[in-house]
């Protein structure tokens, strides 16, 4: 069990990503597959959506915010883009917030995060805009995603640093390895993004995987790490041998690979990207009855057979 301090906005296990139907791309979503993905995993028990302004051209957010009207409880964690211009500036970081909390109709976020370092500001300016905006009460807990280890562990010794979002799955583990005992060190909180692999611990590729286009997140480190020609093989017959175990113990490969990462004393909460309701029921209730010492050995043990092989 996390501890309060780890998890101060009081997450739940696990957390819904909006995705946009069909990639990404910045293209304007239609509101019903999201929609409905997100009510099956409220309904399912998760308190917090996560959201970017970057996704969808901001329509996601409108969307989320028209979900989770009327639910109580239930909060939202954003992140600034650092793509857009002087948005990790102190102005820049507040205008960003502000436009997202229009967009989702609140007015305080229960998380906000610096999404990746900004070429141009040095990122104890951006981490210093933050902190006064958590002060001033427009957000209620803040923290950092896709920062090298360096800079999480300058702003985790500000004593300000509340959560931070790593990658990883049981196909990619050394972001865990690297950054959940820095976590652990300082009282962090540690949110998994990507915990399916993009798609391979949740029945294959997704379209474009294999050749991402110029506009495609894939591109960035996660083509090379899970779809490159180098890396696939491998990953494709661990994914079988994990199936095989799944089906064994009378559960999903995703709820699995959910139950596993929660498992982990340095993981706080996993965050799950499904594009529709049935998959997003199946990921809220891994957050149900935490993996035996037994069981997650046993998920070691195929892991760690089919990768030998």
């Amino acid at each position: 069990m996390i501890s309060a301090v780890r998890n101060p906005a009081g997450l739940s296990a696990i957390g819904f990503g909006v995705r946009e139907p069909g990639g990404s791309g910045g293209r304007r979503p239609s509101s019903g597959e999201p929609a409905e993905a997100i009510r099956a995993a409220l309904d399912g028990g998760v308190n917090w959506i996560d959201t970017a302004e970057v996704r969808g051209g901001g329509g996601l957010e409108r969307i989320v915010g028209e979900v989770i009207a009327g639910r109580p409880g239930v909060g939202v964690c954003t992140r600034v883009d650092p793509e857009r211009d002087d948005h990790l500036g102190g102005k820049g970081i507040r205008a960003a917030l502000e436009e997202s909390l229009t967009r989702l109709g609140r007015d305080r976020a229960e998380v906000a995060l610096l999404h990746r370092p900004a070429d141009d500001v040095p990122a104890g300016e951006a981490w210093e805009a933050l902190i006064r905006l958590k002060a001033e009460g427009l957000v209620g807990a803040i923290g950092l995603a896709g920062f090298p280890a360096a800079e999480v562990k300058a702003c985790a010794a500000t004593g300000e640093l509340d959560y931070l979002q790593v990658r990883a799955s049981l196909l990619h583990r050394s972001e865990l390895t690297l950054l959940g005992p820095l976590c652990e060190r300082y009282d962090v909180g540690l949110l998994v993004a990507g915990p399916l692999a993009h798609g391979l611990l949740a029945g294959g590729p997704p379209p474009g995987a294999m050749d991402p286009g110029p506009e495609d997140f894939r591109r960035a480190g996660v083509h090379a790490r899970y779809f490159a020609p180098g890396v696939l093989p491998g990953h494709e017959r661990t994914v079988a041998a994990l199936r095989a175990h799944a089906a064994n113990t009378r559960q999903s490969l995703p709820r699995l690979a959910l139950r596993w990462l929660l498992a982990r004393g340095e993981v706080t909460c996993a965050l799950v990207g499904a594009g529709t309701a049935g998959h997003a029921a199946d990921s809220a209730a891994a957050a149900g009855p935490l993996l035996t010492a037994d069981e997650f050995d046993e998920i070691n043990a195929v892991l760690a057979l089919a990768e030998d092989h």
